[in-house]
């Protein structure tokens, strides 16, 4: 075999070559990648021989995710995806109790649960028809959901589901809560 006809595999074991693919696979990519991305996706291409799968898609508001919980979005709080437990608690509480509940909360497989921040809040309202499952009657205390955002030593901010409409909420007031992660 001369120098200019060695295959790119040569030098790797027949048993871990990739299998042939006659296939032309295409990416098709919602946004461009970072430099940081191209060079890992490069990397892990050459180590994999030249065959590596595409990055699984990211996953749109309201898709469920494989631990059942949903994604709800990016927090503005920390610009980290958010995912929400796909049900309101069972009973509307105080915003204490609230915060205890959400502090113990262990489903899905995760216990890194919180009530959300005023604005994550406001991120499930704008999502709320993905999301599925609030209370959108505008009654009270289960059309209003409670924040994790105090206003003071009395009040917290709640956001009622019908219209959006965020307001201090006495903390001894019944709302609904929906947690986040």
């Amino acid at each position: 075999m001369g120098l200019f006809n060695k295959s790119k595999n040569a030098d790797v074991p027949e048993t871990q070559r990739p299998a042939p693919n006659n296939d032309i696979k295409k990416l098709r990519l919602n946004k461009p990648l970072s430099k940081e991305t191209i060079s890992a996706m490069a990397f892990d291409t050459l180590r994999a021989g030249g065959w590596v799968e595409a990055p699984p898609p990211e996953p749109k508001i309201g898709d469920k995710m494989p631990d059942g919980t949903i994604y709800a979005g990016i927090s503005p709080d920390t610009n980290k995806p958010m995912y929400a437990s796909p049900a309101d608690a069972s009973l509307a509480m105080r915003f204490n109790e609230a915060q205890k509940y959400a502090a113990q909360f262990d489903a899905y497989g995760h216990k890194d649960w919180h009530v959300p921040m005023k604005a994550e809040l406001n991120v499930l309202f704008n999502n709320r028809a993905a999301i599925g499952g609030f209370d959108i009657s505008g009654s009270n205390p289960a059309g209003w959901y409670w924040s994790a955002s105090p206003n003071n030593k009395w009040n917290a901010w709640g956001q009622r589901f019908s219209d959006g409409y965020q307001n201090n909420n006495n903390k001894d007031n019944h709302s609904a809560v929906r947690c986040v992660r």
